[in-house]
């Protein structure tokens, strides 16, 4: 289940796309998100909102601008710009970033080029603790990597999605993936110290 958790976040903090939003619109992700001990109301608001559209190209078209307003391109300037280097040095690929390069080839993972984001990219970050599941690299160092690396900077970037944001999907994902990584981290506390859940 952590596995697809965060490849699902992953998926969900790319640039929005036809399957994403078929899978939205078809409610699989609502039911995939509804395991995760959240309120009623934060589910029916999410839900509310994907209900608004008659179908899959107009929650895609409405999705994308507001990704495109949020995170890549407004005036004067982005609102919550998605790459941890930002909030770390006020810059794009900054010594942060470098740090995060460290990282990802100490465990043999490299961003490709296909993608076209830089190594700090919030989706980039979550999946590449998809693929330290996937390659059962310890949780001790799946944990360092969750603190340190993306909690470390989720906070402020979820400040400014709530600030900004016009609808309220992005909010709502940035809350749920944010509590989903703090319960994660108490999840690998608890087996770390042995304890029988």
């Amino acid at each position: 289940m952590r596995r697809l958790t965060y490849k699902t976040f992953s998926k969900l903090f790319y640039y929005p796309d036809a399957e994403i939003a078929d899978l939205l619109k078809k409610g699989v992700v609502s039911e995939f998100l509804s395991e995760m001990n959240l309120t009623d109301l934060q589910i029916e608001d999410f839900n509310g909102y994907l209900r608004k559209f008659n179908d899959v190209e107009l929650l895609l078209e409405d999705l994308q601008v507001e990704y495109t307003g949020l995170f890549i391109t407004a005036f004067p300037e982005v609102p919550a710009p998605v790459f941890g280097s930002f909030y770390f040095e006020r810059e794009l690929i900054g010594e942060s970033t470098e740090r995060i390069i460290e990282f990802y080839e100490k465990y043999d993972f490299h961003v490709s080029e296909e993608i076209g984001e830089p190594p700090d990219h919030f989706a980039v970050e979550l999946e590449f603790v998809f693929r330290m599941i996937e390659s059962e690299i310890p949780l001790e160092i799946q944990a360092l990597f969750i603190k340190e690396k993306i909690l470390s900077w989720a906070e402020k970037f979820a400040e400014k999605i709530r600030a900004s944001a016009k609808t309220p999907f992005y909010p709502f994902l940035i809350n749920t993936t944010i509590n989903y990584l703090k319960e994660d981290l108490r999840q690998i506390e608890i087996k770390k110290s042995g304890v029988e859940l």
